[in-house]
């Protein structure tokens, strides 16, 4: 299963604008150096929990970045200020509205949405619909703690960043990163057998279990035979009877009471106490009804703020678009308006005074603050007035249980007002307290038979989960063949690519080999191996590690496998020289090009480069902006001249 990402936007505010990228299909950026280009990729990266280069332009006039991104085919609005270091604010639609939240960078001890979220990364896969693997923390340690992989470590197979796009995947001099790189292709590719020995451990456990229940339950029956305690239903019968004496002891006791001469002294003290406390727990259960009202006017109040918030950036962004629009026509009826005479001061449509223009972006982003935490502090009070009702609950219950107790007091002291009473019903009241410890322990021993048929339950019920272990490890066998076949799929699909961007020095004959043990690719040529660290020149370097994110991409939409949706290549032709090596640079762009074609676009594509390279044949949803510096080609801040 595919994890769906699709960029739609990206808004960037500066201390004097807003500035807005929009992504299709295929997203050419090209234009010289130093007009924000790898900026906006970096940019995408920050809203997904990355570090930002903070270049001059970045430290003196950037704000906040927003970030518009369906996952898994629900739109989600991912924001993050330019100071913050700890959490990003994530947007998102549910059935009956829009959710918020501010979701940490790094994982919590508590989970911050439903049972399994922790922080963002977790977050972002439960909005793509998928659950990623877990991975030993200490990989050399078979008793170390079992954590996620983090989309951070499949996120870098999808943005292949200009600072280290000449050197490898899998960061083989970092090892802390290397491990990471392979769990994240053991992921994709299904080859990971944590899962298998933890099933076989599982199984052996399970079936440890039922064997040592089953033999419990014969050692119990012999010790019951042994002692001739009976089964079941002959305890049951004993019980029976013991509770037909107990019933006719007490009517015995009760027609001892009516007979007595009522002459009992009302307890004061106690009744005025009851009444009190009568008082109290209704007072109390009004205010806990009160304290429900104001908690679901709360609720109410936090979900208009964050639809309140949701419009606000939409009118803003179609404020964007319409700002300036000249109309020559009425809008409602269509009358020709060009002729009208007007003056700057007022609205050509409608004759209004003119007002200002849109809100400065640094009062937007306060306001945007603001609602942020408004939306928190009332997610704060609901938690707080929620914890505060459950304990007046819980108070009311004991208060209950309190003036129960004491109403059965005051009827016990009533009803034993009389002390001649009470030597009267003395032998009756001994019958009955031998009747209730005989009931009591008939019941003790009435458990074991029942146990020892819950215990055989459990046994058998043991045997489904064993089946469901045994057809879950052959599935596990299955799948590791499976993943095999992907791994296999993968060479061939990045043989095939070297060979179509001619990379030099490979030919038909020679083969990709993919050691599964530390993921990196070689090409075998004769007797001669060579690897990423053995190509040279830091231009075949960029040039075999694009190969090889196309051809993951490549065969994760043939094949379904778990790889985010969208590949980000910042500077492709990175030390390759576009007057020496035309024809590579060319093939290399047809091969990219033939990945967005796949599948209707299957893959979304961001490419970055200095000089455009065209489609060779029509590609839908293909889009460019050229970013010059330029009026008519504007950098990402069109105002800022600096370094």
């Amino acid at each position: 299963m595919s994890m769906r990402i699709r960029l739609r936007r990206l808004l960037v505010r500066t201390r004097q604008t807003i500035e807005t990228v929009e992504f299709t299909a295929v997203t050419f950026l090209h234009g010289p150096v130093g007009t924000g280009k790898s900026t906006v990729a970096r940019l995408i990266d920050y809203c997904f929990g990355g570090e930002l280069e903070r270049t001059p332009a970045i430290q003196k006039e950037f704000v906040a970045a927003e970030l518009v991104v369906e996952l898994g085919g629900r739109e989600c609005i991912i924001e993050r200020a330019a100071n913050d270091t700890q959490s990003v604010r994530v947007t998102w639609q549910v059935k009956d509205g829009s959710e918020s939240m501010n979701a940490p960078l790094d994982a919590q001890s508590a989970p911050i949405f439903g049972d399994d979220v922790f922080g963002l990364s977790d977050l972002l896969f439960h909005l793509c619909g998928i659950t990623p693997i877990k991975v030993r923390k200490n990989r050399r340690d078979p008793d170390a703690k079992l954590v996620r992989l983090s989309f951070r470590d499949i996120w870098v197979y999808c943005y292949l960043d200009q600072t280290h796009l000449d050197s490898s995947f899998f960061r083989l001099r970092e090892p802390f990163r290397e491990r990471k790189s392979q769990d994240a292709m053991r992921f994709f590719t299904g080859l990971h057998s944590d899962r298998y020995n933890m099933l076989e451990q599982e199984l052996a456990q399970v079936t440890d279990e039922q064997r040592v229940k089953r033999e419990s339950v014969g050692q119990i029956r012999t010790f019951m035979a042994r002692f001739e305690l009976g089964s079941e239903i002959e305890m049951s019968g004993q019980v029976s009877d013991a509770r037909r004496e107990l019933n006719a002891a007490r009517q015995r006791k009760d027609v001892l009471e009516q007979r007595r001469e009522v002459d009992t002294h009302p307890t004061d003290d106690l009744r005025q106490r009851l009444r009190q406390m009568g008082s109290e727990l209704e007072g109390m259960e009004e205010a806990i009804a009160d304290a429900k009202v104001g908690l679901e006017q709360q609720r109410a109040l936090r979900a208009e703020l964050i639809t309140a918030k949701t419009k606000a950036q939409r009118a803003e962004h179609a404020g964007q678009v319409l700002q300036g629009v000249n109309y020559k026509r009425c809008p409602q009826c269509g009358t020709d308006i060009s002729i009208r005479p007007h003056d700057d001061a007022h609205c050509h449509l409608c004759g209004s005074d003119q007002q200002p223009g849109s809100m400065d972006p640094m009062d937007t982003e306060a306001l945007r603050r603001d609602l942020n935490e408004r939306i928190d502090q009332i997610g704060d009070a609901l938690n707080r007035r929620g914890a505060e009702i459950l304990r007046m609950e819980r108070y009311l219950e004991r208060e209950k249980s309190r003036k129960l107790e004491l109403d059965r007091q005051l009827q016990e002291e009533l009803a034993r007002y009389d002390s001649s009473f009470v030597e009267s019903i003395r032998d009756v009241e001994r019958a009955i307290a031998t009747l209730v410890e005989r009931i009591r322990s008939l019941e003790h021993l009435r458990q074991m038979p029942a146990a020892i048929t819950a215990l055989e339950e459990e046994a058998g019920s043991l045997q489904g989960k064993i089946d469901g272990l045994r057809s879950s490890l052959q599935a596990e066998r299955g799948r590791l063949e499976a993943a095999d076949a992907n791994v296999a799929a993968l060479k061939d699909a990045f043989k095939r690519m070297l060979l179509a961007v001619r990379f030099p020095g490979v030919v038909d004959s020679d083969e990709v080999v993919i050691d599964t043990r530390n993921w990196e690719p070689y090409v075998q040529h004769g007797d001669q191996i060579w690897g990423f660290w053995d190509t040279g020149s830091g231009g075949k370097k960029t040039l075999f590690n694009v190969c090889y994110a196309l051809a993951l991409h490549m065969i994760a939409v043939s094949r379904g496998l778990p790889v985010p949706t969208v590949l980000v290549i910042d500077s492709p032709t990175k030390n390759i020289s576009e007057l020496e090596n035309p024809a590579l640079i060319r093939d290399l762009y047809v091969q990219a090009y033939q990945l967005a074609g796949l599948a209707d676009g299957a893959v979304q594509l961001l490419l970055i480069d200095s000089n455009m390279v065209l489609p060779t044949e029509e590609l839908d949803g293909f889009t460019e902006r050229r970013m010059a510096g330029e009026e008519s080609a504007p950098a990402l801040i069109p105002y800022y001249n600096g370094p």
